[in-house]
């Protein structure tokens, strides 16, 4: 099984060769298809290596000097859940992406950056060392670059390549001071053991040094503030290349907290930062994200607040649940970026869709209520029955949460058209059967997980904290509902131009315009330029 994982981190680099010996006789095709047969081929060793994790224990392929690796891969469950999700998006990826650049001379770039990516990533999610965890992490921001700037023609191209060097220089700078203090202080740090207690003991001053280090690195990387202002210039870049990275390279932060949980979650400074900047961004992220006219930055800036929330999770010490909204984002967002496309669409569909029948205020304050109460009711429900243990939910706490906000959203769409009993009734029949399921996936999931997280750090972040960071963002909906709320006075409005400011803040006007092929922004319904005067 050893010769398996090896094969499974490796064989996408090799997929490159493949590809441009296909590519001779077919093309950008030949391209895509070595690519995308030998990244298949290494998601089915990863299969295997899963199951084996699941049933025999963690699979190793180290080279060792007295009982310590030197080099080498180690796959507990949860590097092999993360080798799933990487290999799993990058063949899905490259089979778009052939025909997506078809005809494309910059296509033989692209596949060689995104097989350097894919294996880098996945060295990453399983090395040994921190060492061999550090170089991983330094050449998936190279190749991330290097797809990043296929269009390095286009200023947008070159402002979104020149911040991301910034930024990543930055984090990985962090990222190496962290490793040269860890190995001066502790020696070279054998992932398989950090989490056995003897490991990392003594030296509280430079643990605390350290963890401060990975979480700005980690920062950095998830375009966190402060940041963040690399994430929202790099739409330039094509759209396999979005769907890599808002699906797989942003995730590399939320990665390496959830490694490294024994020395971070031990660390109150680095767990107090890693919450409150995640935090900050979750807010910052989903106020743009409501602001956003256009399908792609209304994405960018969603992957902004969601990689908040999945810090902001680490910082609680629930790396469970952040492994868990970790793979459910990563799929997610992947789907939406290769269907970006079809936006346009299900734009002309739902501008002639029958517009909603206007609620009465009673019947507004009716349907808030009820979106408000029904989620929050049927969660604590399934709480009081044992669903979900009271101590696995307060270490759930932020999905929980994140599944009521998520569930009140969905309920007040639905009931805005059907505000009637019998549209009540089937949303709470829908509500409880999606609750049901998730909650019962999150307690599975942290069952599965706990033996690869038993020498985590536990975290001193109070989840009370985040009822703030809900409020928070409850309000900020608002500027989605600005029209109704019209009458409540001009504060909405003022804060929607505030938010949209600031999303053109870090997208100068100098870079703005035509992307990429394939980029051009696609225009959403506003609801809020009816009272702002704001063109979208």
């Amino acid at each position: 099984m050893s010769a398996v994982l090896v094969m499974a981190i490796l064989l996408p680099l090799l997929g490159v060769a493949g590809g441009r010996l296909l590519a001779r006789t077919r093309g950008v095709a030949g391209l895509a298809q070595g690519g995308a047969v030998l990244t298949g081929l290494a998601f089915a060793c990863a299969v295997a290596v899963t199951a084996a994790t699941a049933f025999d224990g963690p699979v190793s392929a180290v080279l060792a000097q007295d009982g310590r690796a030197i080099a080498g891969f180690y796959a507990n469950r949860i590097g092999a859940l993360l080798l799933l999700l990487v290999l799993g998006v990058s063949a899905v990826v490259q089979v778009f992406a052939g025909r997506y650049l078809h005809g494309d001379d910059r296509a033989p770039r692209f596949f060689a950056a995104t097989g350097l990516l894919t294996s880098a990533t996945a060295t990453v999610a399983c090395s040994a060392t921190l060492i061999g965890l550090a170089i991983g992490w330094t050449l998936s921001g190279v190749a991330l670059i290097l797809a990043l700037g296929l269009y390095t023609q286009m200023p947008a191209a070159r402002e979104g390549v020149r911040r991301t060097i910034r930024a990543f220089t930055i984090g990985d700078a962090a990222l190496w001071a962290a490793v040269a203090i860890a190995t001066i202080t502790w020696g070279g740090l054998d992932m398989r053991r950090l989490g056995d207690g003897t490991t990392l003991s003594g030296h509280s001053e430079a643990l605390a040094v350290v963890a401060c280090l990975l979480v700005i690195a980690a920062l950095a990387r998830c375009a966190q503030l402060p940041f963040q202002g690399w994430l929202p210039v790099t739409l330039a870049a094509p759209t396999p290349v979005s769907a890599l990275l808002h699906a797989g390279i942003v995730n590399a932060g939320g990665i390496l907290l959830v490694r490294m949980s024994p020395l971070f979650g031990a660390s109150t400074a680095a767990t107090g930062i890693a919450f409150t900047a995640g935090a900050a961004t979750t807010v910052y992220g989903t106020t743009l994200m409501l602001t956003k006219p256009d399908v792609k930055g209304a994405l960018t800036h969603s992957t902004m607040g969601q990689m908040g929330f999945m810090i902001m999770t680490c910082g609680l010490g629930a790396f469970a649940a952040a492994i868990f909204h970790l793979v459910a984002h990563g799929m997610y967002k992947a789907t939406l970026f290769l269907g970006s496309g079809s936006a346009v669409t299900r734009l002309v569909r739902h501008e002639h869709a029958p517009p909603a029948p206007r609620l009465t205020p009673a019947a507004r304050a009716w349907v808030i209520a009820v979106c408000a109460v029904a989620p929050a009711a049927l969660i604590a429900g399934l709480l009081l029955i044992s669903i979900v243990p009271v101590q696995s939910a307060h270490a759930s706490a932020a999905p929980l949460l994140f599944a009521w906000a998520t569930s009140a959203w969905a309920t007040w769409g639905w009931l805005n058209r059907h505000a009637t009993a019998r549209g009540v009734l089937v949303a709470m029949g829908v509500l409880l059967v999606v609750l049901g399921a998730y909650v019962t996936a999150l307690e599975a999931f942290t069952r599965y997980m706990e033996p690869a997280l038993r020498g985590a750090g536990t975290a001193t972040v109070s989840s009370l904290w985040l009822i703030v960071v809900v409020a928070l963002l409850g309000a900020i909906t608002l500027i989605r509902l600005s029209p109704p709320l019209a009458r409540l006075g001009e504060w909405h409005r003022t804060l929607y131009v505030l938010a949209l400011g600031a999303g053109q803040a870090v997208t100068p006007a100098r870079v703005r315009g035509t992307g990429a092929r394939g980029t051009q922004p696609v225009v959403r319904p506003n609801p809020a330029a009816a009272t702002t005067g704001v063109r979208s």
